[in-house]
């Protein structure tokens, strides 16, 4: 199959000496196909499946880099399970636009479409969009101070406004109440004043590094005392804790808000690892592509669909103990850092956080 320039659905003649239909003009083509040549020279990646005949009957070259530069498999199945799904055809509804998928550090956008027993994908790599997006996306939400002030004032009030009635109520009653009713009433006061201490230290640490002080730092040595700064923990709620680190990762970064976003990372991951008969939690370092690249990969309870939409909004929280501000006050530390976060989860399953830093290419020498 010429796969480089020529359309391979027309190669050559069938062994009945019927020439194979064209995907491209879907009609015979007595050669090379002029079509091919034409998509060859775009700066999208097309693939084209032949369903029927369960081959892979076109791919052209930008996709064929892309795919060779990701390390995946350039073969019928291979293609057809990652852009189609697992069936023999694929997914039924696979003919919907802006899919994406992740291979390693990297983000692909593609699009299906069927013509007859044929599926054309269009793909591309959109990591670098996804990341501006991201970060003028954390930028905007930030700047939205009116909602973010709503919020602050509906969290606080709840709480205050529990301990006022508990007050009234004492007050009211204190003669009359045996000891053991105004206990139980000053405990629950004493729980509200908690409440609001929590999402006092919360709204701190979203203050801070509002000017962060960028340094270039030996990512390999940030992640490896990390990994010993929270080890104790982890063994201490029984919890595997695994870390890859690949050497000569330099990012441009504030270390104290790094370690205040693997902190934040870190606790909702013990969270989710909790009662489970396995927790396992593994960290990544990895460098490509002018980024450095930190993922942290838990075997926890996982999100639901829904849940996952609002993660990144203010005060969302899925916990009865959260204030919903963890990874919007990370999402803002990194977005100040020119870096970005992602989230990928399957409830029952296991969340994997993706967070990218721009790569530094000058490391301090030695004093």
């Amino acid at each position: 199959m010429n796969f480089e320039y020529g359309c391979a659905a027309i190669a050559a003649d069938d062994a009945g000496g019927q020439r194979h239909e064209c995907p491209i003009s879907h009609g015979p083509c007595p050669g090379e196909c002029i079509y091919a040549d034409v998509m060859e020279s775009q700066r999208l990646g097309v693939v084209v499946f032949d369903l029927g005949r369960s081959s892979l009957q076109f791919i052209n070259r930008f996709a064929r880099d892309l795919f060779q530069r990701l390390r995946q498999p350039i073969d019928y199945e291979s293609l057809r399970v990652l852009l189609l799904g697992p069936g023999p055809e694929g997914d039924s509804d696979c003919d919907r636009p802006a899919r994406s998928l992740r291979l390693g550090t990297r983000l692909l956008g593609y699009t299906v479409y069927r013509a007859r027993s044929f599926a054309w994908v269009y793909v591309r790599d959109i990591t670098n969009k996804a990341r501006l997006e991201s970060i003028a996306e954390a930028v905007n939400t930030m700047d939205n101070i009116g909602y973010v002030f709503s919020a602050v004032r509906h969290e606080l009030g709840n709480p205050i406004n529990s301990v006022k009635a508990a007050l009234s109520v004492l007050r009211a009653n204190l003669e009359a109440y045996p000891r053991q009713t105004v206990a139980e009433y000053l405990e629950r006061i004493a729980s509200e004043v908690g409440r609001v201490e929590t999402l006092l230290r919360s709204l701190k640490s979203f203050s801070l590094y509002e000017r962060p002080a960028l340094q270039v730092l030996d990512m390999a040595s940030f992640v490896s005392e990390f990994v010993k700064f929270v080890s104790d923990d982890a063994r201490s709620a029984g919890t595997v804790l695994e870390a890859a680190v690949s050497s000569d990762c330099w990012a441009t970064c504030d270390p104290r808000a790094l370690q205040q976003v693997m902190l934040n990372l870190y606790t909702n991951a013990s969270d989710a690892l909790r009662g489970r008969e396995r927790p396992e939690l593994k960290i990544l370092l990895t460098k490509g592509e002018g980024l450095i690249n930190l993922r942290m990969m838990d075997a926890g309870v996982g999100i639901s669909e829904d849940d996952a939409r609002n993660l990144f909004q203010p005060f969302f929280t899925t916990k009865e103990s959260g204030t919903g501000l963890g990874l919007v006050i990370s999402r803002k530390l990194l977005a100040k850092m020119g870096g970005t976060i992602a989230v990928e989860s399957k409830e029952g399953t296991g969340t994997t956080v993706h967070i990218a830093l721009p790569e530094s290419h000058a490391c301090p020498t030695p004093a």
